[in-house]
Formats: C-alpha cells, structure tokens, sequence
C-alpha cells in the first residue's frame, strides 16, 4: 500500500509540473518541466532615470505564449523552452509542426517587422531570433543579469530587455547580422515589464513588486 500511495503521488507531482506527453519528447528539458521565473532583483544601486510613478504589479504569464510571425501562427512553449510553428490536421485544428530548443528556459517573446520572433532565454542568460516558414535560430546573444520582459520598437528596430537581476535594462539594435548593445539604463526595482511607444520610442518599465513604474525617453 505504501508503494502504491507513493506512485500515486510522484504521477500526481509530475502531472502538475507539466512533464511532457511521452518520454519520446525531443524538446523535453528536464524529467519535471517548469518555466523560468524573473530574478529576485537586489536593492538599487544606481538612480534610476525618466520618470517614475508609484505603484507596479506583475501576473505572470501561462506556460504558452502565442504570436502571428510572418504569417504563421508560433507558440512559445515556456515549459520545454521552446518555439514551434503551428500547422492543421486533415481536420482544420491547430496543431504543432516544426519545433527548435530556445535556450534553457524561454519566458518571453515579441515579433519584429523581419519576420522573426525575438526571444529572451531567462535560465541561459540570452537573446535568441527565429526566423519563422522556415523556423531557423537566426542570432543567438549573451545577455547576462536574467533578462525576463521584452519589446520591440519597429520604428527604430531596437529590442528592449529587462534584466531583473541587475535592475536594468537594455536596449539592442537588431537590424543587423548580429545584434548589438545601443542602450542600458538602471531601472525601478523588479523590472519585470517593458512596453515601448511605437512613435516617440519611449520605454516603459514597470516594477513586479510595487516599486514603481518608470518613462524613459533614450
């Protein structure tokens, strides 16, 4: 009886966690999956600039993430930590195709006007860019500090990415073969969100722990 309860159990945890369908999975992470979670950011050590209004919450996502890249329809699966494209059954229904590891524990994602899906890998410290219809890992950047938000101004192609570990964040120009570093700011603390203005490229930040939103103009 013992042994029974305790199968019971591991099969119940297991489920929870989110392993995966089968141990045939060739994008399975780990025996018990679970997605990457932001940095418990350190106390500030830098004034942040712009300005800052009080207040900042953060609800964190579901385990998939899903995005229109280049026509297609893209899922971000944060559990196995990667990108797969989406295709349909002989009945019409959604389901997933071609699939590619996105580091050790993608969180988060944002299309660019290239046709790509820009992606911050939170374990592995990195940005990763996919190209989509062919899905292809196109550039792959160190970004130490567990970066976790991202945004993308189309206007100017610069990608936004919070490093929640450092309470920064950096702005990537990545327009060309390779990105590259065009801006860093010290922020509010626990930055887990940015949102950018698609016109005067202004960069929202928002802390996760109530310690305050912040507008910076770069």
């Amino acid at each position: 009886m013992r042994r029974l309860a305790a199968l019971i159990l591991t099969t119940a945890t297991l489920a929870a966690c989110g392993q995966s369908e089968g141990s045939q999975d060739p994008l399975q992470v780990a025996e018990v999956l679970e997605a990457a979670k932001p940095a418990h950011s350190p106390a500030q050590n830098a004034t942040p600039p712009g300005e800052i209004t009080p207040g900042g919450t953060f609800t964190d996502a579901g385990t998939t993430l899903k995005f229109q890249v280049n026509g297609r329809d893209v899922e971000l699966d944060r559990l196995r930590s990667a990108v797969f494209e989406m295709s349909e059954d002989d009945k019409g229904a959604k389901t997933r195709g071609a699939g590619l590891r996105a580091g050790d524990g993608a969180t988060n994602g944002v299309p660019d006007r290239f046709g790509r899906l820009l992606v911050v890998d939170t374990r592995g410290g990195e940005f990763i860019a996919f190209s989509i219809n062919p899905l292809i890992m196109r550039q792959r950047y160190p970004m130490p500090g567990t970066p976790y938000g991202i945004a993308y101004d189309a206007k100017r192609d610069i990608a936004w990415i919070t490093l929640t570990e450092r309470n920064e964040v950096v702005g990537l120009n990545v327009a060309a073969g390779e990105p590259a570093e065009k801006y860093r700011f010290p922020t509010v603390r626990q930055p887990n969100t940015v949102s950018v203005d698609q016109e005067s490229g202004r960069v929202t930040v928002t802390s996760g722990d109530n310690g305050g939103v912040q507008v910076i103009s770069p």
